[in-house]
């Protein structure tokens, strides 16, 4: 089992848990984050669980390079995604697009769409993923 780490950037951190990943806002980058894990923890390859802001599209900007992101977060092993605030609404479609295991929310208690979790949804990762 992989043991507990907190991860502090400049300005961000970064939870890894038993091979959930939970991000506040994603500063680093999701594709960095990923790695580093990958890289520097026993199991990190096989982070099955992301939560947290990605930061992909925070401002709605799209690119080529946001493209990349979206289509390089396929070639992870993740199984579910709970995406909220700064990953950004055009970065949830093209990800829902592409097939990515994105959890929905409900768009209650003020939250502006159902694309992602919002106020009041609930993540739950069971081991089993």
């Amino acid at each position: 089992m992989l043991q507990p780490a907190t991860i502090r950037t400049e300005n961000d951190c970064l939870l890894i848990f038993d091979y959930p990943m939970v991000t506040g806002c994603g500063h680093g980058g999701v594709l960095n984050l990923l790695d580093y894990a990958k890289d520097n923890f026993v199991g990190g390859e096989r982070i099955h669980a992301v939560d947290g802001g990605l930061h992909i599209a925070p401002f709605e900007d799209w690119d080529a390079e946001r493209d990349r992101v979206v289509a390089q977060l396929g070639s992870y092993v993740i199984k579910q995604m709970g995406c909220n605030h700064c990953t950004g609404m055009t970065a949830v479609q093209k990800m829902l697009e592409a097939g990515l295991p994105v959890l929905r929310g409900t768009a209650r208690n003020g939250s502006r769409t159902d694309l992602f979790l919002g106020n009041g949804d609930v993540l739950e990762v069971t081991a089993d993923l």
